[in-house]
């Protein structure tokens, strides 16, 4: 079987519905997959690593939001929206801007509206709907720093047992942090450096195609070509070979390295130019063509049946 790719379980359905009604033979195998997340980090107490970590004011500066946010909030929703609005104003501002005109584009239903209040709308909207004034990289540049300041935040408050709306006392007086390192940023490596390995096991379905039905990819619904557009190359260009080599010549038969040779296909369409070689894999691509009844392999001989 063709190994064509592994996906969700609701990814995987779909795509086996689309190829079975070509007529295509599909194999779902599930399996389990680790991803993993490793980071090193200096742990240990603010006044203990503002003498290691070089860049310990930036640090600062997000303890100082953090200690604000956490004064004027009583829910955690409040604090990552007064934290994060505290970090950077403006480019806080371009994004209500940019959730409000969505969901203006969202709401205007003219089907729903009077004539007189659709016009209005549409005045409205074409206010709305003119370009935001800003630097596309710098705001790109804040979702980095945001996200790295929000996981910093998030970070403080489990650190040190803080839940928002309680009381703090003192626990952000000299509060325990993590701070990402480079061990290699250190002659000898610090009591404080730790290494923090997160996995996390999930279910995943691998998807096998019948390599001998694969040339009926062919009759393939237009819809799995927009939609899977690399999945369907795949099978193509497998299906263009198995065609290829189950095709007789004239005397119905070949020596051994006269099929292995066979087994690269050059064609060339328009603006396309295929290659697919299976040189390397000549003794599967023959129990293939075995197992489809196509030929018969004995010694270094290949003769076909039909």
């Amino acid at each position: 079987m063709f190994f064509l790719g592994e996906y969700d379980e609701d990814e995987a359905a779909n795509i086996r519905t689309f190829l079975s009604d070509a007529g295509i033979r599909v194999e779902l195998k599930p399996y389990l997959v680790m991803d993993s997340d490793e980071q090193f980090c200096l742990r240990g107490r603010y006044s203990r690593l503002k003498e290691m970590a070089e860049d310990i004011s930036d640090y600062e500066h997000d303890l100082s939001l953090i200690k604000s946010a956490l004064s004027q909030s009583s829910t955690p929703e409040e604090f990552d929206e007064l934290f994060l609005k505290e970090l950077d104003p403006t480019m806080m501002k371009i994004r209500d801007e940019i959730l409000a005109q969505c969901e203006g584009d969202e709401i205007e239903s003219p089907e729903e509206l009077s004539e007189e209040s659709s016009e209005e709308n549409s005045e409205d909207t074409s206010e709305e709907s003119e370009p935001l004034d800003f630097n596309v990289d710098a705001w790109l540049n804040y979702l980095l720093r945001s996200g790295k300041a929000q996981s910093f935040a998030h970070s403080v408050l489990s650190l040190n047992g803080i839940i928002v709306g309680e009381p703090i006392g003192d626990k952000l007086d000299d509060p325990l942090l993590e701070i990402p390192a480079d061990p290699g940023d250190f002659d000898t490596e610090p009591d404080e450096l730790v290494l923090n390995a997160d996995y996390y096991l999930s279910r995943s379905i691998g998807l096998y195609v019948d390599e001998f039905t694969a040339p009926l990819v062919s009759d393939m619904d237009e819809e799995f070509i927009d939609m899977y557009p690399d999945e369907y190359q795949q099978i193509s260009a497998l299906g263009l070979l198995i065609e290829k080599l189950a095709t007789p010549p004239s005397d119905k038969k070949m020596s051994l390295d006269e099929f292995i040779e066979s087994c690269m296909l050059r064609k060339d369409e328009h603006d396309v130019n295929l290659m697919v070689d299976g040189r390397d894999v000549f003794m599967e691509l023959i129990r293939i063509l075995e197992r489809g009844d196509v030929l018969k392999s004995k010694g270094d001989k290949i003769k076909w049946k039909k």
